[in-house]
């Protein structure tokens, strides 16, 4: 035991310990008192609650008391947690298949890339990269791992499902040398969906069809085989070049597709990944991407400000 003393904010005892290995001290708080002795939970978590879907701060303010600005620090102090450690508390719960991409955002007027990780429905990292580069991307993913190993030391998904971006490829390679990495198969129908939907619309439905009968392969042998037919099927017949060249690189990347059927449970598609970001986007989106910093006689406003934890579905696994 280092030394104790009692909270000007909570009037509780706290206490402090030093490791004598590493010379680091720690401060014990009780669990029912919020981060930096902010509040008490059970007076934090109704508000907390409806935080998710994204009720502004001066209602919260009306309906607990307070006053805006308390809410939005609670908010703010609740997203220095780990994010994996407060969601996955046994290390043999760590989930072997996990999804990754990132999320186009802003903050104070420049572009910036959320590198989000998720799996079981939940979202396990969250980071902001300044650009979509390797040696960005690696450092954020890189969080994940950090918090990943502190509850599991030995950490490595067996499979990591991506999009075709080769940084975040190679970015995931580097921080798990060990796991497989899995394309997306999402990705190909929303390409050529994007580019050929309006302008080929008989064509598009037509090769719709096709392309995810191939994705229903109940075997790799199975998959191999039904994409190459598409492949054939779209040189026979007069079809666009936004269509056919999107289907020549599912042909050529048959095997980074195909290897999710060596892995049962891996992701296949980012259908989970994308309902998480969606509830992200529709936090700032409701927030207007403005977080007050202050409020001197002259308001200033910051924009672009991300809470990595407050609009992550709570879930223990």
């Amino acid at each position: 035991m280092k030394d104790r003393y009692d909270s000007k904010k909570t009037g509780i005892t706290v206490r402090r310990i030093r490791v004598r290995a590493s010379d680091i001290s720690y401060t014990i708080r009780p669990s029912f008192v919020m981060p930096y002795m902010t509040g008490k939970t059970d007076e934090s978590e109704n508000a907390l609650f409806l935080r998710k879907f994204s009720t502004p701060f001066r209602a919260l303010s009306h309906v607990f008391g307070k006053y805006p600005m308390y809410w939005q620090r609670i908010e703010q102090s609740v997203g220095r947690n780990s994010i994996v450690g407060t969601t996955v508390r046994n290390s043999e719960n760590m989930p072997e298949n996990i999804s990754a991409d990132e999320k186009h955002s802003g903050r104070k007027g420049e572009k910036v890339y959320v590198a989000t990780t998720v799996a079981s429905e939940c979202i396990l990292g969250v980071s902001v990269a300044a650009d979509a580069g390797q040696d960005s991307l690696e450092k954020s993913y890189g969080k994940f791992r950090k918090e990943a190993r502190n509850v599991c030391p030995d950490y490595e998904p067996e499979t990591i499902l991506t999009d075709g971006w080769q940084a975040t490829r190679n970015a995931l390679k580097n921080l798990f040398p060990s796991a497989t990495l899995i394309l997306c198969f999402l990705h190909v129908f929303i390409g050529i969906r994007n580019r050929a939907k309006k302008k080929f619309g008989d064509i598009f439905r037509e090769v719709a069809d096709r392309l995810w009968n191939c994705c229903k392969a109940e075997s790799k042998i199975s998959f191999v085989q039904r994409v190459g037919r598409l492949h054939e099927w779209t040189e026979k017949h007069a079809v666009p070049p936004v269509i056919s060249e999107k289907i020549g690189k599912l042909r050529t990347n048959t095997g980074s597709f195909g290897c999710a059927y060596d892995f049962p449970g891996a992701h296949r598609t980012s259908n989970m990944l994308d309902r998480l970001m969606q509830r992200m986007d529709h936090h700032l989106f409701s927030t207007q991407s403005f977080t007050v910093l202050r409020i001197p006689r002259n308001p200033v406003y910051a924009v672009g400000h991300l809470s990595p934890i407050s609009h992550r579905p709570i879930r223990i696994l």
